[in-house]
């Protein structure tokens, strides 16, 4: 069988059976056993040669009966489609199947696997089949991903064995394909996290009635004097031959511009203190982006997105309802970091051409490095000239427990030296982001979508836009 890893993912997709040039011959399970047989002819040589050329001639028949099978199982290939079940999402468990067909009248044994990319593993990493004529056989496997992303799933690699066990086919069936694999927001994490906000994810959907002004209809009553004529309800008012006001909500929806810095900065991965270790600072901070979402769109609000770094990569323009969280998803789960610098000028220039309306604009950045972190404040401080503006950024434990330790020789004190000043500069740029007015929110990489969703229903609760 092939030696590449097994694994893989996403949309379900049917491959026919388009075989790959590369064909190779293999010993059958019963060649070697039946070539040992020949070896006591080599006793009765007596000398003369004959027991030798006995064997060589027995093995030779053997080899070209093998050779012979393995021709003949060429025209005996099964069709495979492959079916994966369910979507692929980070960390969790995929249903998959591979459908194999053998359209012959004879039976014919295969071993299947499959050769999906490294970052998704598949169980088992084998798959057996003993095919009647014209039978079907459907076989399971799990897939699980490790990251998210967009991926190529390959060909599906078969082993076929005929009936006299003496030769075997190894060969493959074409089916590449391309797969996503999704972050796993609303998954058990995403559990976890409504389970804690559950005393909290109502806060903020209050209604205020008021008359006239616009809004959502409510209901209709007797005018009263005082009331706007704008709100007369013609229609009721000539139906019933007395004036009849329309009383209207006023909708307390918001606007929510998630802005997702995929710069140099965001690629950097968190130690496993935090809790997912090789997981990049982009992915937590897309888990959070992702989750604050999920919740504004349960409340009513519209949800807009914005993945930037040298430029704007990607922007899903302000919607509301589930369906939008799709659209949201789809645009940014396959978001990696680049290794550029940040252009938050143009960011707030494109923020504030496509985004008339005023909204809570959340920033996930980082604020390590001055030099990448105070332009950011600066642009938020524009901003806040007519949005909210709210910064998102990861605690830096590294760092702080580098500015603790303990001095043991030379290199201690460089290293240590070195994270108090990026803890220095850290503080410098989150005091100049309070100085203009600029929310923010700290938190370690298990916490950030959690402490972000609350800060967001904090701001809906005390109506800040």
């Amino acid at each position: 069988m092939s030696s590449a890893s097994p694994t893989l993912g996403a949309a379900p997709a049917a491959h026919g059976a388009e075989v790959a040039p590369r064909d190779r011959w293999l010993p059958g399970r019963r060649l070697l056993l039946l070539a040992a047989l020949g070896l006591p002819l080599a006793l009765l040589d007596g000398g003369s040669g004959l027991g030798f050329a006995a064997v060589f001639a027995f093995d030779g028949v053997l080899v070209l009966f093998s050779w012979l099978e393995m021709r003949h199982l060429r025209s005996r290939v099964p069709r495979v489609e492959r079916h994966v079940l369910d979507r692929l999402v980070t960390g969790r468990s995929a249903r998959a199947e591979l459908l194999v067909h053998n359209p012959h009248p004879a039976s014919v044994r295969v071993r299947l696997r499959d050769t999906p990319p490294p970052e998704v593993s598949m169980q088992p990493a084998e798959l057996d089949a003993q095919l009647a004529p014209f039978a079907r056989a459907r076989l399971p496997y799990a897939l699980t991903a490790e990251r998210r992303g967009s991926y190529a799933l390959g060909d599906v690699y078969l082993q076929l064995e005929g009936p006299l066990g003496l030769g075997a086919l190894r060969t493959r069936v074409a089916a590449a394909q391309p797969v996503r694999v999704y972050p796993d927001v609303l998954g058990t994490r995403g559990d976890e996290l409504r389970l804690r906000l559950r005393d909290q994810h109502t806060v903020g959907t209050r209604h205020v009635r008021q008359l006239g002004g616009g809004g959502e209809f409510a209901q209709l009553r007797e005018y009263v004097a005082g009331d706007p004529f704008r709100d007369l309800d013609w229609k009721s008012t000539a139906k019933r031959r007395r004036p009849v006001t329309r009383v209207l909500q006023h909708e307390r929806s918001q606007t929510i511009l998630l802005c997702l810095d995929v710069g140099r900065m965001m690629a950097g991965r968190m130690d496993e203190s935090a809790g997912r270790a090789g997981v990049t600072k982009l992915d937590h901070a897309l888990d959070a982006a992702l989750m604050l979402a999920w919740f504004a769109l349960r409340q009513g609000d519209h949800v807009g997105l914005v993945v930037f770094g040298a430029n704007v990569s990607a922007f899903v323009p302000p919607g509301r309802g589930s369906a939008h969280y799709a659209r949201l998803l789809e645009a940014s789960y396959d978001a990696q970091a680049q290794p550029t610098f940040v252009d938050f000028r143009s960011l707030v220039s494109f923020v504030r051409t496509r985004v008339k309306k005023r909204a809570l604009v959340v920033l996930f950045s980082d604020l390590l490095d001055e030099e990448h972190a105070m332009p950011l404040a600066e642009s938020a401080a524009v901003l806040r000239q007519k949005h909210l503006p709210l910064c998102v950024t990861l605690e830096e434990p590294v760092a702080a427990r580098l500015a603790d330790a303990a001095v043991v020789d030379a290199s201690d004190v460089y290293a240590r030296a070195a994270a108090a000043d990026l803890l220095v500069d850290r503080e410098r740029v989150k005091a100049h982001l309070t100085k203009s007015g600029v929310g923010l929110v700290e938190a370690p990489a298990s916490e950030l979508a959690l402490s972000t969703v609350r800060r967001y229903l904090e701001i809906k609760a005390k109506h800040a836009l």
